[in-house]
């Protein structure tokens, strides 16, 4: 066990995992410790998002998430046996939703951190911290109750709803919790309804039982397999007051459950149950001096829409990159705490969406997943630390502060298949790339490619894109793709002269319609003032 490290991370969940592996690319020496002794096999949470699949694709780990998932293709509903609503999800984002049980997520993140030269800390737990001016200073038990004190130069709190990073900052977990108590079952079930989609069956209220809701998400490695989740009914909370009830059995759950599903269902084997309340709550600042915070330990909202993990996952982005930069001594004043603003608006909205989209599915008139759901439209627009220096920025599809799009069909020199944009960006990197029309404004590009790399260190790449029938050619000053299908024009509404800076999260941190080097320059000193 290490005495001094840059960053702890307490929790070693997706969202812990995911950060440790970013850091640990970026070459800084993390320490990822957890409480549990070894991991679980729970299914939890099921469905990754396009965006985190995105996320996953720049660490090289999307197509492990693909192979041990399933596609959901689809949702239907259905009220007292009567089908109703569905939707069938098209094939036309850069991915679709994925049913991968947590367990999964993270054997593939726990891969991806050992290949970058970190690993988890099992049976150690944070008894205690304190700021030191400089860094932290946190008292750690280890798995034979002995003591163990770590200096590093920040604290992240990746550590759950219970979190003891939150709780010893003194933040405000603002909300409260649903009422009812809903259960969960991983099951072997044996029907007639298609494989890959995600089933919701209401079932109205009469003299003998409440109104309910159970909705069904398959889950790979057995085309029987589906992990239920419904309202346990009032009858089955055998617990005394303030207790956590106990998660019900085969039997209960066989006979709770099989008069909501179709005539027919039959259910063979559970792999486990599990009973939970729905909280509602959002911390009251995602940061404290060299603390932070990530994941459910800084927001609690619905499983409605899967969104939950997904969101952890893009905390621990959004945050990686800028304390790389503070590590190195680059960063912008201002830049860590563009964390907390930029994150905290996405827990906020995500809060306030899945809790009234359960209280539309309690009441069963439930809602249908849109595009919402997939992250795709997150932006952060209107942050502190982007800048568009377009006049008609505002009305524009694609500004400073929005997630970039994939583009495909770009050809390089000598190179017989294309590429597509997003393999040129993330990698911790940022990447400064433009439309160029002529080879002065390559060696513009050139010129402001150097200013970039002065002010970010060596994390910094760039690159042309030209026109699909453009003369330019090759350079080795920069590298050059064509536009051979137009893709990345139409995605970009480009314009000759148009340059963009991506940051390593994949948002726009800054938009020029000219190669304006003192526009650049006062894009870099929001994240790089140092």
């Amino acid at each position: 066990m290490k005495s001094s490290v840059d960053v702890l991370i307490v929790g070693a969940g997706p969202v812990g995992l995911f950060l440790a592996a970013d850091l640990s690319r970026d070459g800084l020496d993390v320490l990822l410790i957890d409480r549990m002794a070894e991991r679980t096999f729970f299914t939890k949470a099921l469905g990754i998002t396009a965006r985190s699949l995105e996320l996953f694709d720049d660490f090289g780990i999307a197509q492990d998430a693909v192979d041990a998932g399933t596609w959901l293709h689809g949702i239907s509903n259905f009220t007292d046996g009567v089908a109703g609503p569905t939707m069938d999800i098209p094939d036309v984002l850069p991915f679709g939703s994925l049913s991968l049980a947590q367990f999964e997520v993270e054997r593939i993140l726990e891969a991806c951190l050992v290949r970058h030269g970190g690993k988890v800390h099992y049976g150690w737990t944070l008894a205690g911290f304190a700021e030191t001016g400089d860094g932290v200073r946190a008292e750690l038990t280890g798995p034979d109750g002995s003591p163990h004190v770590v200096e590093s130069r920040f604290i992240v709190g990746c550590d759950g709803g219970r979190s003891t990073v939150r709780t010893s900052l003194g933040l405000d977990f603002e909300g409260g919790q649903f009422p009812q108590t809903f259960v969960l079952a991983d099951l072997e079930i044996g029907w007639d309804l298609p494989r890959g989609r995600f089933y919701r069956f209401n079932v109205s209220a009469t003299a003998e039982h409440a109104a309910n809701a159970l909705a069904a998400v398959p889950v790979a490695g057995s085309v029987e397999r589906y992990r239920l989740s419904a309202v346990l009914p009032d009858s089955m909370l055998r617990a005394a007051e303030g207790e956590r009830p106990q998660p019900p059995g085969f039997d209960e759950i066989r006979a709770m459950m099989t008069p909501m599903l179709p005539a027919g269902t039959v259910l063979k084997s559970m792999h486990w149950s599990s009973v939970y309340r729905v909280n509602h709550r959002l911390v009251s600042s995602y940061s404290k001096g060299r603390a932070f915070l990530a994941g459910d330990a800084a927001h609690l909202h619905p499983p409605v829409g899967g969104q939950g993990l997904n969101t952890g996952l893009q905390d621990a982005y959004n945050l990686a990159w800028k304390l790389a930069l503070a590590l190195d001594g680059r960063d912008a004043p201002g830049l860590l705490d563009s964390y907390s603003a930029e994150r905290r608006a996405v827990g906020l909205d995500l809060v306030e969406n899945t809790s009234r989209a359960l209280n539309e599915t309690l009441a069963q008139r439930s809602p249908l997943p849109g595009m919402r759901e997939t992250q795709l439209l997150i932006s952060y627009r209107g942050s502190a630390i982007v800048r568009d220096e377009r006049a008609d920025a505002a009305g524009t599809a694609l500004a400073a502060g929005d997630r970039i799009p994939d583009a495909g069909g770009l050809r390089r020199a000598y190179v017989r298949l294309p590429f597509r944009l997003h393999e040129r960006l993330g990698r911790g990197r940022h990447v400064l790339f433009g439309y160029a029309g002529d080879e002065a404004g390559l060696t513009a590009l050139v010129e402001l490619s150097q200013a970039a790399h002065a002010a970010l260190g060596p994390a910094v790449s760039a690159f042309a894109v030209v026109a699909g029938d453009s003369p330019l050619g090759d350079r080795e000053d920069i590298p050059v793709l064509r536009d051979g299908e137009g893709g990345f024009a139409e995605a970009f509404e480009a314009k000759t002269g148009t340059v963009w800076l991506a940051r390593p999260d994949g948002y726009l941190g800054w938009v020029g319609d000219t190669s304006s080097m003192a526009g650049l320059k006062a894009a870099l000193a929001l994240i790089a003032g140092r």
